[in-house]
């Protein structure tokens, strides 16, 4: 359920120094923000096992407007990767408390009450019938300039930056980007995963979320797990995807219904996304204004709302997707 995941945590209030939160980090490098004045020493924990590693950074020490010596803690990890060598598999609720249980450990103070998270990725892999490039044409725009739709390098984006952002991607052609450096399960090679994931990039987003000032400890939760779940198959529910009309002629139908039913039929013979990818570029050139569009857009596509219907790759999609539950062991 859980990809990548970035907290952060003061470590100088629970009485650590630098040395003892870093003290079994590797590959220290050193970092200065020009703008804060913070220094940060850099490193990495590494799993011997897949060669994987998790990334660490303590800021040094610096006095705060009370006065204070204040020393921050930041980690960034990818459970799957790190546990396992690759993150085409998930891992388990319990593998990825375990994960952190051994970080609190190793920096010497209990991350799950302390740490904020900054950053999280809540993703699931569906084994498809098909590449996942042959479900996009049935997923459609979203209103909103956060959801601006998109794609690049064989995946589909919703959302214009790192604060929200959800995504379909093919799981095993991504890990083969990384040059063969993930471990990649012999069961894997040559299916169709198509993999939906939503990266939440800020504390803000992901305390919105849980309706809670999000710490660690939260991810690790009942009820903040399905909650992050519950988000996570909303923003996929929330996709319009109805992309075909149905048509129907009958005996004795007037001339006009004839019409209308023929031209539904060229609607979806059109495709939604070329009309609503039509009516954007027709804005775009001064052709509409922005209430002319929004009016273009209801009555163009208002028959796909009121008769519209799931094409069957979406049938299937639909099906996997909405199953999937957290993987508690």
């Amino acid at each position: 359920m859980y990809d990548w995941i970035t907290v952060s945590s003061k470590y100088t209030e629970y009485g650590m120094t630098q040395e003892d939160v870093l003290e079994n980090v590797f590959a220290k490098t050193e970092t200065k923000n020009l703008i804060s004045g913070m220094v940060w020493t850099n490193g990495e924990i590494i799993n011997k096992d897949f060669k994987k590693s998790l990334w660490i950074s303590a800021s040094k020490p610096r006095q705060d407007k009370s006065g204070k010596n204040v020393g921050y803690l930041r980690i960034s990890v990818c459970p799957p990767k790190f546990i396992k060598g690759n993150n085409i598999e998930e891992t388990s609720i319990r593998d990825t408390l375990d994960l952190f249980m051994m970080l609190s450990n190793m920096v010497g103070y209990d991350l799950g009450e302390t740490a904020k998270v900054d950053k999280i990725d809540i993703t699931h892999t569906a084994m498809t019938e098909y590449a996942p490039v042959a479900y996009y044409p049935f997923l459609c725009n979203q209103t909103g300039k956060e959801n601006q739709r998109w794609i690049l390098d064989s995946t589909l984006y919703y959302g214009t930056n790192q604060t929200k952002q959800k995504k379909f991607y093919d799981k095993v052609k991504d890990a083969y980007k990384t040059g063969g450096v993930q471990h990649i399960p012999l069961e894997f090679i040559g299916q169709n995963m198509t993999r939906f994931e939503v990266g939440l990039g800020t504390h803000k987003r992901v305390s919105d979320v849980l309706g809670e000032f999000a710490l660690l400890g939260h991810l690790f939760t009942e009820e903040y797990i399905m909650k992050l779940h519950s988000y996570w198959r909303s923003e996929y529910s929330s996709i319009p995807k109805k992309t075909e009309i149905d048509t129907n002629f009958k005996q004795g139908m007037k001339q006009k219904d004839v019409q209308e039913e023929i031209m539904k039929a060229a609607l979806t013979n059109y495709g939604r996304l070329r009309i609503e990818d039509d009516i954007e570029r027709a804005a775009k050139m001064g052709a509409l204004s922005y209430s002319a569009k929004s009016r273009a857009k209801n009555k163009l596509l208002l028959p796909f709302e009121s008769n519209g219907v799931n094409h069957s790759l979406i049938e299937e999609l639909d099906e996997k997707i909405m199953k999937f539950e957290p993987i508690w062991e």
